[in-house]
């Protein structure tokens, strides 16, 4: 048995639903280890905006540029489509995905998306991974410096270009998303109870630890604690409690969005909601938690899957959907835990999105486009936009395509 056929059969990322329950669960850091600045509650936004379904530019379009394909070298590694890989390009063009399956688990590729290098491998030494590891996520610092985050709670930081191991640290709670803001602060997207409610956003120091714990959830702490104490929710996820991250402009300051609510809100690392837009639509009504696997197997609901601001201030928002022709994908056949979902499978037919442009400042919004792809945003060091997606090629092996976005008036 190959390596690749061994992967396919008994892929990396599937683990007993004893760890899954593990990682899912809501940091129980101490209040007392927490310094918080100031919690945010629902409703002390210091401004309110709220956008509805009219586009307000007829005139503007969304409008893609040539594209770039990253093809890596099939002896040495490949893509899987479940978890999507991250993608962060550096101010060299370089572009760094990860988790990749193969030999490491990050590649790097040029700009014009020729295979470079690759690193980091299963173990537990410095530069070395959990066996565990099913996602990673990729962030670019000062000097090109790379941050990435292992799911549930490593932080690596590494050389520019991923050439070798700077440092890792353990972190005190399970993080889902991550910005590096300037002077290297990282906002990290990860749940703690305090006394003042759950928060889902902490800024971390360079040792790791929690400096500062904002944007406390809508959700009860109680009623979550009960929530996720119940039998039937022990390996599921209570999804109004996840959110994407994004850095301002300026990169002093975090957006934030949750996964079930159309609503974007801008946090000063003092935790001062400074803007919260509230997107009203007919097609995303607000929903608390979704069933495990969902919505591959049961795309009830829409979400937001990513958050970009450009140069001139407008916020792009990418949001995941199913399409109207979705048909649920059947589990395969499996023992009596289950089996997970093929990690190679062609997730466009399941999962499309719809990419809108916000004006902040106007409360307006700006431009539609629908992709009948799942593309997703790359973590750039400046304030262009760029999506991404994964297409098999004539073999059935996932090819990365990236390409510009750009908005033009007509």
């Amino acid at each position: 048995m190959t390596l690749r056929s061994f992967l396919r059969r008994f892929p990396l990322w599937s683990g007993s639903k004893a760890m899954t329950r593990g990682l899912i669960r809501t940091s129980r850091v101490p209040a007392s280890a927490v310094l918080v600045q100031l919690v945010v509650v629902s409703g002390n936004a210091q401004e309110v905006v709220e956008i509805g379904d009219r586009v307000t530019c007829s005139t503007c379009v969304i409008e893609t540029g040539p594209s770039v394909t990253l093809a890596p070298p099939e002896d040495v590694l490949w893509f899987r489509s479940v978890p999507m890989p991250s993608l962060a390009r550096d101010r060299q063009g370089n572009y760094i995905v990860a988790p990749v399956v193969g030999d490491e688990l990050i590649a790097v590729f040029g700009a014009d998306g020729t295979y470079r290098s690759s690193f980091g491998r299963f173990g537990e030494g410095p530069g070395e991974f959990p066996e565990y590891t099913i996602w990673l996520r990729t962030e670019i610092g000062g000097g090109d410096t790379l941050y990435v985050i292992a799911f549930p709670d490593v932080l690596h930081t590494l050389a520019p270009r991923a050439e070798r191991s700077l440092d890792q640290v353990r972190l005190p709670l399970p993080v889902r998303d991550a910005v590096v803001l300037r002077g290297g602060t990282i906002a990290v997207q990860g749940n703690v109870r305090t006394a003042a409610g759950i928060t889902t956003i902490q800024i971390l120091r360079p040792d790791g630890t929690i400096e500062a714990s904002i944007a406390a959830a809508e959700t009860d702490a109680d009623q979550w604690e009960e929530w996720r104490n119940r039998p039937e929710n022990s390996s599921g996820t209570r999804w109004d409690m996840r959110r994407v991250l994004a850095r301002s402009n300026d990169h002093v300051d975090i957006w934030s969005a949750p996964y079930t609510r159309y609503r974007v809100s801008r946090y000063g690392l003092d935790g001062t909601e400074k803007i919260r837009i509230d997107r009203i639509s007919e097609w995303f009504r607000p929903y608390s938690s979704m069933p495990p696997g969902a919505p591959i197997r049961a795309p009830t609901e829409p979400s937001v899957s990513g958050v970009h601001q450009d140069a001139d201030g407008l916020l792009w928002v990418a949001v995941q959907r199913a399409p109207a022709s979705f048909s649920p994908i059947a589990e395969q056949p499996g023992d009596g835990e289950g089996a997970p979902l093929d990690p190679y499978r062609d997730m466009n037919r399941f999962l499309h999105t719809t990419v809108e442009v916000l004006d902040p400042v106007a409360g307006e919004l700006v431009a539609r486009r629908e992709f009948d792809e799942y593309v997703k945003f790359v973590r750039t060091p400046g304030d262009d936009v760029s999506i991404y997606s994964l297409h098999p090629d004539a073999l059935g092996n996932l090819d990365c395509t990236i390409r510009p976005l750009k908005l033009r008036r007509k």
